[in-house]
């Protein structure tokens, strides 16, 4: 079969290697520059590949390449206002960090290797015919170009246009939240021997309440940190006009990255705002003809780190499918769609949950009383207990088992925590009765 991809990120490289292995004809084109070119980087957040999405390149033979590029890190150091540190491990395994533009060249080159897969990039989609299918684009000369393969796949992000082509007019659902929080890139450098400046196999979390900054590290020592703010208010991105307003808010809650920065005010205010967007989309499908996948049908909040480990996973579970319809596009296409929706609403759930954990409630002796249960319960109990971060992060339990799972947890710490409860007050009042 012929296919088209719209979109060479993650999950359009990684989609178009694993059908190029099954023998399909596959055109990526993509109106961004060759991500192995270094004239094509982007800000970006760092990524964290898991578990899974280390079995899913592992699929494709993919993972030792990879772990060349990335950092480990083994837990969250969390920083308070005064400057001390608390470290909270991940436990089995860890998170993988690496940074977008690397990952991105590896696999795109990886999927150039194969006979039937080619990229075209500078090249805007500025259509989609869902029924034919036919797509058309620009060059970056303004000429026209008209594809008419087999297949089209959105791999377009989440403001996707094949998205709105396939359900222009169509009794579609699709929602859109934005966060009142945005995110600014800052770059710790490293020192002058090449080291970290921090400890260098950890994720760096500063939870302030409305505001926080989290770092990953770079293999050549640097970090890339993630400044969360509301986008209005005393402490949001429109109050901070000049460099001495960036470094006062930095003085009073990250005074430990002040000296870590140079010129961190201008630095800051330099860089550009992005938003924190989630969306949801139905159906993923036409006929047969078009698909979607990624974050063109189902970006989440980036704080669970799953965005690329759950795009993977679509595009194995698309393959997959392929593979057990090879009569039937459409049927292989439904099948698809059925067996991951349930998967990626439960990790848009997640997500947005553990945003509210890490903003407000990871300073929370409660919550840390319940963590600190879950990774006894987790010792002790072996594989029938495991927190819902480690489900996520350290096994490929699909996203709703794990949420499932999770949530009969969480009843019963409650519900054995209510019954404690009961039974010491119960003996309270034995013992003045007694009296």
């Amino acid at each position: 079969m012929e296919f088209t991809i719209v979109g060479a990120g993650m999950a359009g490289a990684f989609l178009a290697l694993s059908l190029g292995r099954q023998g399909h004809a596959v055109t990526v084109y993509d109106r961004r520059p060759d991500p192995r070119e270094a004239a094509s980087a982007v800000t970006s957040m760092n990524l964290g590949l898991s578990r899974r999405g280390l079995a899913a390149l592992d699929r494709l033979g993919l993972s030792e390449e990879v772990r060349r590029l990335v950092v480990p890190m083994r837990g969250r150091m969390l920083h308070d206002p005064t400057g001390g540190l608390r470290f909270s491990a991940y436990g089995e395994g860890g998170i993988l960090a690496i940074q977008r533009q690397g990952l991105s060249a590896l696999l795109v080159d990886a999927a150039s290797r194969e006979l039937g897969v080619r990229f075209v990039f500078d090249t805007r989609c500025t259509g989609v015919d869902r029924d034919l299918p036919s797509v058309s684009f620009v060059d970056p000369d303004g000429r026209a170009l008209v594809v008419k393969p087999d297949v089209v796949v959105g791999a377009d992000g989440a403001f996707s246009a094949v998205r709105r082509a396939m359900h222009h007019d169509q009794r579609a659902e699709f929602s859109q939240s934005y966060l009142d929080w945005g995110w600014r890139e800052l770059h710790i450098p490293a020192a002058a021997d090449g080291s970290h400046r921090m400890a260098d196999d950890v994720f760096h979390l500063w939870p302030r309440g409305d505001i926080m900054m989290f770092a990953h590290p770079n293999r050549d020592g640097s970090f890339t940190c993630s400044c969360v703010l509301p986008f209005h208010g005393r402490e949001g991105f429109d109050s901070l006009r000049t460099a001495a307003d960036v470094e006062s808010l930095f003085r009073t809650h990250f005074p430990d990255v002040l000296s870590l920065v140079p010129d961190l005010g201008e630095e800051f205010l330099r860089r550009p705002t992005f938003n924190l967007v989630t969306v949801s989309t139905a159906p993923w499908t036409h006929e047969g003809k078009v698909a979607l996948i990624g974050d063109a049908c189902h970006a989440v909040y980036p704080f669970l780190a799953q965005g690329m480990n759950s795009a993977f996973e679509d595009a194995l579970e698309l393959t997959d499918s392929l593979a057990r319809h090879p009569g039937s596009t459409a049927a292989a296409l439904t099948r698809y769609y059925t067996r991951r929706k349930p998967n990626t609403d439960a990790l848009a759930s997640m997500s947005h949950r553990n945003f509210a954990e890490l903003r407000d409630t990871v300073r929370s002796p409660a919550v840390r009383l319940e963590r600190a249960v879950d990774s006894v319960l987790e010792r002790v109990l072996r594989h029938r207990w495991m927190p819902l971060h480690a489900m996520v992060t350290n096994t490929t339990v699909p996203y709703a088992k794990a949420l499932q799972r999770a949530t009969r947890q969480h009843r019963i710490l409650k519900y054995s925590g209510a019954a404690l409860a009961s039974a010491g007050a119960a003996a309270v009042l034995r013992l003045l009765r007694r009296r």
